[in-house]
């Protein structure tokens, strides 16, 4: 079946992208800039925070692709969130270097949860008649459990000087040099590294054009 709509993946990560190549998804990365602040009462809900800022993310391309590109058909608009969860406690990027050896340290030895949020945007934009724009949303949760091995300083010192932990949620990466870290994986291994691909792409295959 061939792909019905143009997809958009609202995300820069080089890894999400690799996800859905792999799937056979034939895509354009369109990012847009966006607020990603949670109050306290959002992060008292890892799962529901997840999907907000991936609604966020997605709003915000579909506004772009609208109002800047000036886009015009029937589009799909893809946006992720990722999040290291350990005792309830969302754990972000860390700020520096010290911060990245704080999580690490209080990974090692437990387990805990990757949640990515996932938000699919459909939308028909008639060329003819703006004023007929049509929109609509579904979001969903995905949630892996990663049991980390018993961390010693010194490997948690050597793998923060690589620099890897410094743009990932948790302060590692498991499809790198992070994954020498982990001991288990419970779930979707492509939900720890960024998006539960395979989820997405049979909740919207006919979207996606991957239907036999």
């Amino acid at each position: 079946m061939a792909q019905s709509f143009d997809i958009f993946l609202a995300s820069g990560s080089p890894r999400r992208r690799e996800l859905l190549t792999r799937e056979g998804v034939d895509f354009s990365v369109r990012t847009a800039e966006v607020d990603e602040y949670l109050t306290i009462d959002e992060r008292r809900d890892p799962e529901q925070a997840a999907k907000s800022l991936a609604e966020r993310k997605a709003r915000a391309s579909v506004e772009a692709l609208l109002n800047q590109d000036g886009y015009t058909g029937m589009a799909a608009v893809i946006a992720a969130d990722t999040m290291v969860v350990l005792d309830g406690e969302i754990y972000g990027k860390p700020v520096d270097e010290d911060d990245a050896m704080r999580m690490l340290g209080e990974l090692s030895g437990r387990t805990h949860q990757v949640i990515t949020g996932v938000s699919v945007w459909l939308m028909h934009a008639p060329a003819d008649n703006p004023e007929e724009l049509s929109l609509g949303f579904r979001s969903f949760a995905e949630t892996s459990h990663v049991r980390f091995k018993d961390l010693d300083e010194g490997i948690i010192a050597w793998y923060v000087g690589t620099g890897e932990p410094m743009d990932k949620a948790g302060a590692y990466g498991i499809q790198g040099l992070g994954g020498d870290l982990v001991a288990d994986v419970r779930g979707d291994f492509d939900n720890v590294v960024g998006l539960p691909v395979k989820r997405l792409v049979a909740d919207f295959a006919d979207v996606f054009g991957l239907e036999e």
